[in-house]
């Protein structure tokens, strides 16, 4: 009986012969030796040898302790070729499981979990391989190159306005009140005369200007426009309870 090449969820190779799984246990120059898949699990002797080519050599040893499966070949296969699908095709994965399931006999459909968990599995491959690395810190250069369109190649990302400190002082709404005029002057610092007249402007109205050791009251007072507590409470972020209410 020949045998049968696929991958483990590991993306390793996994030979299947006579409904047994075989993973790779050692190579040499001439062959590849193959032990059962559960060879730690089950303690099972069954080994296998084929050539580099994946030709088989022969058997050796027996599974004693567990039986093989045989619709695994084709559960597998199906795995595979789903997985592959979901990494070249951007259909939404409804469409991705009408494709794969055509031919599909029925003894391999009642091994397969519910559409829900298949579909789950679609979005986990993609975000895999497609998902750029999450940045470690708050300055990173710019926006990934692959988010600047959606997976329908619409662009919809056009310009991206960079890391430059500017951009994070909206971000002093959610943070404590009592380091907010410390964090603003932490911005100042690194930010050049070209945002002089803004920073101005956001020191007089919402932080307060300096006098001496101590600063003027804002126009608009931090504890008015601070939303720390209302994140931390779950709370609304918006300051007016009211709002809305004309619209019920």
């Amino acid at each position: 009986m020949s045998v049968t090449l696929t991958k483990t969820s590991k993306n390793t190779p996994l030979l299947i012969h006579n409904s047994y799984s075989y993973t790779i246990d050692r190579k040499t120059v001439t062959k590849i030796l193959w032990k059962c898949e559960y060879s730690r699990k089950y303690s099972c002797h069954g080994r296998l040898h084929t050539t580099s080519n994946y030709e088989l050599i022969k058997i050796v040893g027996e599974h004693e302790n567990h039986v093989g499966n045989s619709r695994c070949a084709a559960t597998r296969k199906y795995f595979e070729k789903l997985k592959q699908e979901s990494e070249q095709n951007h259909t939404t994965p409804h469409n991705i499981l009408t494709q794969v399931n055509i031919g599909v006999p029925d003894e391999v459909r009642v091994q397969l979990p519910t559409n829900y968990n298949l579909k789950r599995n679609v979005r986990r491959w993609r975000q895999v391989t497609t998902t750029a690395p999450t940045p470690t810190t708050i300055d990173f250069p710019a926006i990934p190159t692959k988010y600047h369109q959606t997976t329908r190649n619409t662009i919809f990302f056009r310009k991206d306005t960079g890391s430059d400190n500017i951009h994070k002082i909206l971000a002093l709404a959610f943070i404590e009140t009592t380091i907010v005029a410390n964090a603003f002057e932490l911005l100042c610092t690194n930010l050049d005369d070209n945002y002089q007249q803004i920073l101005d402007y956001i020191e007089g109205n919402y932080i307060g200007r300096r006098r001496g050791r101590i600063r003027r009251q804002a126009s608009y007072p931090i504890d008015f426009w601070g939303m720390m507590e209302r994140v931390k409470n779950n709370m609304h972020r918006s300051n007016n309870n009211v709002e809305g209410w004309y619209r019920e």
